[in-house]
């Protein structure tokens, strides 16, 4: 369902936008002058800040619309980028509700999350897709998309693999692991559990793509 009221939709993406900025923020440690670049190496910060970066750009384009063509309507950027960022922010999601808090309950039964940690597994992933559903116009994604998506993931996965043979991500924080998150550590679980992992998020993630490219084309606007 299309919400066809561009200031309804800044206001939607101003508060979005505004969350993100603290949260982020504060888990870097700026607000008690406590830069935390280790944090960089996360895919959860990394797509949170992909998010803030797109609700950012869409209040830009938000605002020129309404001052251009008025209130009514829609505005959002290229739906192969928005579905890049939005695929990847619904990653973080799944792979910390269904992987990454199962093993700290695990380990610890009593195990307290922070309030950023649902703000960006939870909230922003939610809001991301939120925005889609109302605020963008239908049938923009093409069937070829899902498969488009999953690049940004395995970008990042390359990315640790490479930088996890020098070491990188301890030398700067020696809290971190070399492969920063369990279930891609090929150390600790052997490569074919790497391997069946990546696979099995690799399916699950086009089987959501194409709901949404599904979902995308049903075209109901108010």
């Amino acid at each position: 369902m299309n919400i066809n009221n561009r200031l309804v939709s800044l206001i939607y993406r101003i508060c979005v936008f505004c969350l993100g900025f603290f949260s982020l923020t504060y888990d870097f440690g700026i607000w008690n002058g406590n830069f935390k670049i280790g944090n960089l190496f996360y895919f959860t910060i990394i797509s949170n800040l992909f998010c803030l970066g797109l609700f950012f750009v869409l209040i830009i384009v938000t605002i020129r619309d309404i001052i251009k063509y008025g209130i009514k309507g829609s505005s959002t950027i290229s739906p192969h980028i928005k579905g890049e960022i939005t695929i990847s922010i619904l990653l973080t999601m799944t792979v910390y509700h269904f992987i990454l808090v199962p093993y700290a309950l695990k380990i610890n039964p009593y195990q307290n999350f922070k309030v950023v940690d649902i703000i960006f597994h939870y909230l922003v992933p939610t809001l991301t897709i939120f925005d889609w559903i109302l605020f963008d116009s239908k049938r923009r994604y093409r069937w070829y998309d899902p498969f488009i998506w999953i690049i940004g993931p395995y970008l990042y996965v390359i990315f640790i693999f490479i930088q996890a043979n020098f070491g990188i991500a301890s030398k700067i924080d020696s809290s971190l692991s070399d492969y920063i998150y369990a279930f891609l550590d090929v150390r600790l679980i052997g490569n074919t559990d790497v391997i069946i992992n990546i696979l099995s998020l690799t399916v699950a993630f086009v089987i959501v793509g194409y709901l949404i490219y599904g979902i995308d084309r049903i075209k109901l606007e108010t």
